[in-house]
């Protein structure tokens, strides 16, 4: 388990596909964990409000997924 504290949110991408959204985190692009339809609404959500407002996250990201993310 990896945290990646007081971090961006610089980028975002998604497309037309299910579940299928990304968020450039910490240097690195990271998909949504997919594991749950409404997780990645609500990560995209979370994220493109931090992107927004220029926010701190803190991010769990496991295996270039994002499992967990908290804004600040």
């Amino acid at each position: 388990m990896a945290w990646h504290d007081n971090v961006r949110v610089d980028a975002l991408w998604t497309i037309n596909e299910h579940a299928n959204a990304w968020a450039w985190i910490d240097g690195a692009w990271c998909k949504f964990d997919d594991n749950h339809e409404d997780s990645v609404i609500n990560m995209a959500i979370l994220c493109a409000n931090a992107k927004a407002g220029g926010r701190n996250v803190n991010a769990r990201i496991e295996d270039s997924r994002l499992k967990e993310i908290y804004i600040w």
